[in-house]
């Protein structure tokens, strides 16, 4: 299925480009009733000169002299050559062009993409569905006889931060919370960011779970990161089924139309295919939607994150859906000082390394646990204060965590306050951060601490005869004496304190090389 499955991928849009094959993406151009907004999804990813290009060119009914479009653009060579890429890698043009060679040569779209687009700009449909009004939702519920309690962009929020947080605590261990559905903890398993306890001595199938260092590196992750990440296992996973490639093309269509329906409305799941209406389930589990029966009918509602994992922004924008309500919370908190169970988490670090976070969450401790040092702990109503030392992050380093997940982590559950006085007291500064200087270069000295150069006394043999370095290798091997060799220039460094007994066996080696000549 990839192109290049090395390049890490962070949105849909982002794993059409790079990772999809051009033939399965120039396919989901020209799908009947959705391509024309696969086809307005890839439009807006592209910089505002190259829509441009491409916008005219379809008024052009698709072809035009290249040379022609040279002068649309006025660009440099080198700059037309990235959009030529750009359109080629999309599958928007048919063959890709270089502005050294432009003579001659007409700039024509893929058929596919130039049906989708006309039909995308013909067409005065915003959304992929209807969404239900008021009025029908009410007649739904009648008929059902039911009544349901109206669902508000806060609880949609409220519900994917609920999804995720049963998740980290389940990764990392916490008691009294609801564990994840059996998909989700097969996918935790499936991605390596769970094991069954190496260290159990009972019957497999009963050994409990525990977290990888892969899942210590997804715990410090952002949501949109995660949600991502899960996504493409999920994505994975579709491809290894009977008809794989059509559900991972299924998949791929019902995302984009999620990036074009509108967070909080309610949607009817028998608007959908069948594929469709099984992978709405599958997605709830992971919080991009929020389902509910009334009656035999089933009602999605999109949430925020549903639509901005489309888009390929890592920037906190991304993930905005999942920290605006914990904004509330810390305002709410910060009122009213008794403790009570709480999702946010408002993080000061201070120059003398002392970490206050701002949070009642057993989650939040654990996951500051894991590069702060726990005896240090001190707790108020509604903050607690740990220490940062260089045993505790060198302790994070060892279980697989890297120097820059742990400054990103801070960076992102940084307080409010700190991140905007940053912003504006560092403004045309190279450095911008919410965590003090001595800090971050302290963390990263402790990190490169690891990779201290040593001085090893070692001995230099120089081999003389034909067959005898691949000998010495293997015995200083052996041994564990070999330091470092070089076939070309046929010598071996060997650790001092065995040099003797490499030597001696050199000379052996070559008393017999000798004689059987």
């Amino acid at each position: 299925m990839p192109k290049d499955g090395r390049r890490a991928t962070v949105g849909v849009m982002d794993f059409l480009r790079y990772v999809l094959p051009k033939d399965v993406l120039i396919g989901l151009y020209e799908e009947e009733k959705r391509g024309r907004f696969v086809c307005r999804a890839v439009l807006q990813q592209l910089s505002l000169v190259t829509q441009q290009v491409v916008v005219r060119l379809a008024c052009c009914a698709g072809e035009f002299p290249a040379v022609g479009v040279q002068v649309w653009t006025a660009l440099k060579p080198k700059q037309q050559d990235t959009i030529f890429l750009e359109l080629y890698e999309w599958g928007i043009l048919s063959e890709q062009l270089v502005s050294s060679d432009l003579e001659g040569k007409l700039m024509r779209m893929t058929p596919q993409f130039l049906k989708g687009l006309q039909e995308s700009m013909r067409c005065l449909s915003t959304a992929p569905w209807n969404s239900l009004q008021p009025i029908q939702l009410k007649a739904l519920e009648e008929e059902a006889a039911e009544s349901h309690k109206s669902v508000t962009m806060e609880d949609l929020e409220r519900y994917t931060q609920h999804v995720w947080d049963d998740v980290l605590h389940f990764l990392v261990g916490s008691t009294g919370r609801e564990e994840p559905p059996a998909a989700v903890v097969h996918f935790l398993l499936q991605t390596g960011l769970m094991q069954p306890d190496p260290d159990f001595n009972g019957p497999e199938d009963d050994a409990p779970l525990v977290i990888t260092q892969t899942g210590y590196d997804f715990m410090l992750q952002d949501n949109h990161q995660q949600v991502w990440h899960f996504l493409v296992q999920y994505l994975k996973s579709l491809q290894k089924q009977d008809n794989g490639q059509n559900l991972v093309r299924e998949a791929l269509l019902l995302l984009i139309c999620l990036s074009f329906a509108r967070v909080g409305e309610p949607y009817l799941a028998s608007a959908l295919n069948k594929d469709s209406r099984t992978m709405v389930k599958h997605l709830a589990l992971f919080g991009l939607l929020y389902t509910r029966k009334i009656g035999k009918a089933t009602v999605f509602y999109p949430t925020r994150i549903a639509l901005q994992i489309v888009d390929n922004d890592e920037t906190d924008s991304a993930s905005s859906s999942l920290f605006s309500l914990s904004t509330k919370a810390l305002d709410a908190a910060l009122a009213d000082p008794r403790p009570k169970e709480s999702s946010h988490l408002a993080i000061i670090v201070q120059t003398n390394f002392q970490v206050c976070a701002y949070t009642t969450s057993p989650l939040h401790l654990a996951m500051l646990g894991l590069f702060c040092d726990v005896g240090t702990i001190r707790r108020l109503p509604n903050i607690v204060i740990m220490h940062m030392t260089r045993d505790s992050v060198t302790s994070a380093f060892n279980l697989g965590i890297q120097a820059r997940q742990i400054l990103r982590f801070l960076e992102k559950h940084s307080h409010p306050n700190l991140r905007s006085a940053s912003n504006v007291v560092n403004v045309g500064s190279a450095f911008s951060s919410p965590i003090p200087a001595n800090v971050v270069d302290q963390i990263w000295l402790w990190d490169r601490e690891r990779s201290r150069v040593r001085l090893t006394e070692v001995y230099q043999h120089q081999c003389l005869m034909e067959g005898e370095f691949s000998a010495v290798v293997q015995f200083s091997q052996s041994k564990g004496a070999h330091a470092w060799s070089s076939e070309k220039r046929s010598l071996i460094f060997v650790d001092y304190a065995q040099a003797e007994k490499v030597q001696k066996f050199a000379r052996q080696w070559r008393t017999r090389a000798s004689s059987n000549r």
